[in-house]
């Protein structure tokens, strides 16, 4: 018992006390209080987060007003013939006449769309709008008429319409005209329709559309009820019409062609079907599409109250959407999904010099440290809006590295220490900002630059005692 009492003794110099439950596990209590910092540091960073969706929401209402002033989204839907039709059906030994319509589908339609988009700002925002130039040509095939069992002398011929179904009439900038064997008629507004359903749709963006709420009607010229059954029509309409966001075609031809052309650089084809040429430059594109009945899922007569074959037509829409090239919030809710990632590796480097360079830093600097790497986000938010994400991201990665680099180099009593910090921050705001613009191979980048850098730091704390 002597023995063990000197020997204990003796492993403390004379002079020295024995060392508290702290200074033994100080090492323990810095990497808890390191966990539970960065932890901390994640309510304010969910509030970046909620900050950057409420600029993106103040950015789409800005949009939406200006595109509600100027012509929204437009889908082309015709045009259509609406065919009225007496029925008769017997209810209780009486004959009852109901008075229906089918919609007839032209034979062949032919879309040549040619847009100009301009931006509109209101303060920092700006919105994408368009004017388009329109002509659609194509052909009526009435004998289609015969083959849906309906006797000729039920048709209302003498109330037949045809309607172009548009999105938005703010858009339209001058007479629209019906030209059929050189007659020509001018379209009214409005679709006066019984029972007819406005077939609705959900666009890419969860948001809902519809072909027949809003649209045009016109008196077309038949000849005699005797021979109308035997006549292919020819039609030939042309509209100039402004919009904005995206310009889509509904296939209703049995066979259907269009062509769009733009001065926009960076068109997102969107829709049901995809065109089968296209053309990008630095000048604009070129887009063409070729669609067949073969290729829908409902036919060329439609009754008007079918709301699930309508519903059918509105899902086949095929078209452009003028995209800005840059989404900046898309880019910085990502780079804030690897926030915890700069702070933990951050503070982890701060540890390791710490206790390897034996030089204690208050637990107040750390959160200082973090405060700073929190601010790179909001001044990236706020310079992204003015300046776009790019340079945006590099002055905010400058201006925090300095900042952290030189404070850490004053409490280190280093400046070579700062130094070491500053490059270790670039690196990671590098590896973050090449992560960001990566979409397909992310992951892949993602997981093998966290094996390199866990790797290191198990090297280096093999030092740590």
């Amino acid at each position: 018992m002597e023995t063990e009492k000197k020997e204990q003794m003796n492993h403390f110099p004379q002079g020295e006390e024995k060392p508290g439950l702290v200074e033994r596990y100080a090492t323990t209590i810095k990497l808890f209080f390191v966990a539970m910092l960065t932890l901390m540091l994640l309510i304010p960073l969910a509030m970046i987060q909620s900050l950057i969706g409420e600029r993106q929401n103040t950015r789409q209402e800005v949009v939406r007003e200006i595109t509600s002033k100027w012509g929204g989204e437009q889908t082309i839907t015709g045009p259509c013939l609406v065919i009225p039709y007496e029925e008769i059906r017997v209810e209780e030994k009486r004959e009852i006449v109901e008075r229906r319509n089918l919609l007839l589908l032209p034979e062949t339609l032919d879309a040549k769309i040619s847009t100009s988009v301009e931006e509109r700002r209101r303060g920092i925002y700006d919105a994408s709008v368009y004017r388009s130039n329109i002509l659609l040509t194509g052909e009526f095939d009435i004998s289609v008429i015969a083959r849906q069992n309906l006797n000729p002398s039920q048709v209302k011929w003498n109330d037949v319409r045809m309607i172009i179904g548009l999105s938005d009439l703010k858009g339209i900038q001058e007479q629209v005209s019906l030209e059929q064997d050189g007659e020509v008629t001018i379209f009214e507004p409005g679709i006066p329709v019984e029972n007819l359903e406005p077939g609705r749709g959900s666009a890419s963006d969860n948001m809902l559309y519809e072909l027949f709420s809003v649209g045009l009607n016109a008196k077309p010229a038949f000849p005699t009820p005797d021979s109308a059954l035997q006549e292919i029509y020819p039609f030939s309409v042309a509209m100039r019409l402004n919009g904005s966001r995206g310009i889509y075609v509904v296939p209703a031809g049995k066979t259907t062609t269009a062509s769009i052309q733009s001065d926009w650089t960076t068109p997102s084809f969107d829709g049901e079907f995809l065109p089968q040429t296209r053309e990008i430059s630095d000048k604009g594109f070129v887009a063409e599409w070729r669609v067949l009945d073969l290729n829908r899922s409902f036919g060329q007569v439609i009754r008007s109250d079918n709301s699930n074959t309508l519903n059918q037509m509105a899902a086949s829409r095929f078209g452009v959407r003028f995209i800005q090239a840059v989404d900046q919030y898309r880019q910085n809710m990502r780079s804030v999904k690897y926030g915890i990632l700069v702070l933990l590796l951050t503070f982890v480097a701060v540890l390791f010099i710490e206790l390897m360079r034996k030089r204690r830093i208050n637990p107040f600097q750390y959160l200082l440290v973090g405060l700073a790497l929190l601010l790179f986000y909001t001044l990236l938010l706020s310079m992204s809006e003015l300046l776009g994400f790019n340079l945006a991201y590099l002055i905010a990665a400058v201006m925090t590295t300095l900042l952290i680099s030189l404070h850490m180099g004053s409490i280190l009593g280093s400046q070579r220490q700062g130094v070491q910090i500053g490059v270790l921050l670039l690196f990671l705001y590098l590896f973050l900002f090449l992560l960001i613009q990566m979409e397909s191979y992310a992951l892949l980048a993602g997981s093998l630059g966290l094996f390199v850098i866990l790797a290191v730091i198990m090297y280096y704390s093999k030092q740590l005692r």
